[in-house]
């Protein structure tokens, strides 16, 4: 009996050794694809979250990089060739020319940069652009082309003299008049 006491031991040690390895193993194979799992589910749950935050911020705007108003000059004779120059305004209001590198030409104060943006965010760009120009440029006979990049919030719009018929008398050219005038012509209307 005492043999078989040995006996059983001896094979309760192996059993038990052998029933722990196995497991164990099982068991470490299992906790690390539960801890794949739950890194996974980590990484979908933040980005959900940073999906849900760009979606409640949709509505906010986003800041644009680069000048809040283009005027470009086109054409024109010069003696020394054409007569192209470019007007450039910064969303901090400073102005200057589009030279490489650039001149400065002075400040356009609050109380016109606010009006302005205020004008450029109400603007239909869709119906300033509707009506297109149907007359001769005046590039064709010496004269400039005017052309007008606006930063939106979403993107730049750009109004071309030759291309449509800018109705002078609109809110946003009043308002861009008003803060460019010293540096831009404009036609009264």
């Amino acid at each position: 009996m005492v043999r078989n006491q040995s006996f059983v031991a001896v094979v309760s040690r192996a059993m038990i050794l052998a029933r722990v390895a196995r497991p164990v193993s099982l068991r470490m194979r299992l906790r690390a694809r539960l801890i794949r799992l739950a890194m996974l589910l980590s990484v979908a749950a933040l980005a959900a979250a940073s999906l849900a935050a760009c979606n409640a911020a949709g509505t906010a705007v986003v800041p644009i990089t680069g000048p809040l108003v283009t005027v470009q000059l086109r054409g024109g004779l010069c003696a020394d060739g054409p007569c192209d120059s470019m007007i450039v305004l910064e969303h901090d209001g400073r102005v200057h020319d589009g030279a490489t590198p650039p001149q400065n030409l002075g400040l356009v104060p609050a109380a016109q940069m606010d009006p302005l943006s205020a004008a450029i965010n109400a603007a239909d760009f869709v119906t300033l652009k509707s009506k297109p120009f149907t007359g001769e440029c005046p590039v064709n006979v010496d004269g400039q082309e005017q052309i007008f990049t606006f930063a939106t919030a979403a993107t730049t719009e750009t109004i071309a003299s030759c291309t449509v018929e800018i109705d002078w008398g609109h809110p946003l050219f009043i308002a861009l008049a008003n803060a460019l005038g010293q540096w831009i012509q404009i036609p009264l209307m």
